[in-house]
């Protein structure tokens, strides 16, 4: 009978695997549980679409290694569908829903920013979801909206429209210039007139229960070219 050898701590047994080789192979071997379980607790998604999402991150965070970055983060928001979800890559605000998720202002979304952040918007209540867009109008988190504020996301939100409509019916003759300065008049008569009704109180700024009011309408703005119309909604309700 042939006895069982003790590994010798001198002799070579090959290559020893390192830190990002073994991260690589446990995301290839799927998500790990205790993180899922995490996330899940920590959010309103149930644990098939916290998996999906975490495969989602993984794939475009080099397997973890890498946080996203602005533009990653928008490609991101291309692939939800695939998790059951909706795509947010549309959103007129990607730009200020990355900044309010990236929560301890490194200039990237780690893990935990991606999926927690996703679930208020994917799954939060109507509460969590007009704060949240509070915030997205309130620039300068001063706790209140200004005309100017109000009038800076309505502008994205135009130029988001005419984009869509210039990506499936085509507009040679609108420059960036021209699309620039007329979503700045539009936005600023918009502003305009909604302060007009929505600021009760006539101090110049809109608190967040007069913002609130405007929020629950589900407001829209229209964009309009060559006949083609695109609705884009302006808050995250």
């Amino acid at each position: 009978m042939g006895q069982k050898q003790s590994k010798d701590p001198n002799v070579n047994q090959g290559p020893a695997k390192s830190r990002s080789q073994k991260q690589l192979a446990a995301v290839e071997s799927g998500p790990p549980p205790a993180a899922i379980e995490k996330l899940q607790e920590q959010t309103a998604f149930n644990q098939v679409e916290v998996s999906k999402l975490y495969e989602t991150f993984m794939g475009l965070s080099d397997s973890g290694r890498k946080p996203l970055d602005r533009e990653t983060f928008r490609r991101g928001l291309g692939l939800l569908e695939a998790c059951g979800l909706k795509n947010l890559d549309d959103s007129p605000f990607v730009e200020r829903l990355f900044t309010l998720l990236d929560v301890n202002h490194d200039g990237t979304i780690d893990l935990q920013e991606f999926v927690i952040g996703l679930s208020v918007l994917c799954k939060g209540t109507v509460e969590e979801k007009l704060e949240l867009s509070f915030k997205a109008y309130d620039i300068d988190g001063s706790g209140t909206i200004s005309k100017d504020e109000l009038a800076a996301m309505f502008k994205s939100a135009w130029i988001s429209g005419f984009r869509a409509l210039c990506a499936t019916h085509g507009n040679d003759e609108l420059s960036m210039d021209d699309l620039n300065e007329f979503s700045e008049e539009m936005a600023t008569l918009f502003a305009e007139n909604a302060f007009e009704t929505l600021d009760t109180n006539g101090d110049g700024m809109l608190s967040f229960d007069e913002f609130k009011e405007f929020a629950l309408a589900e407001p829209k703005i229209t964009a309009t070219l060559n006949g083609f119309k695109k609705e884009v909604s302006i808050t995250f309700w």
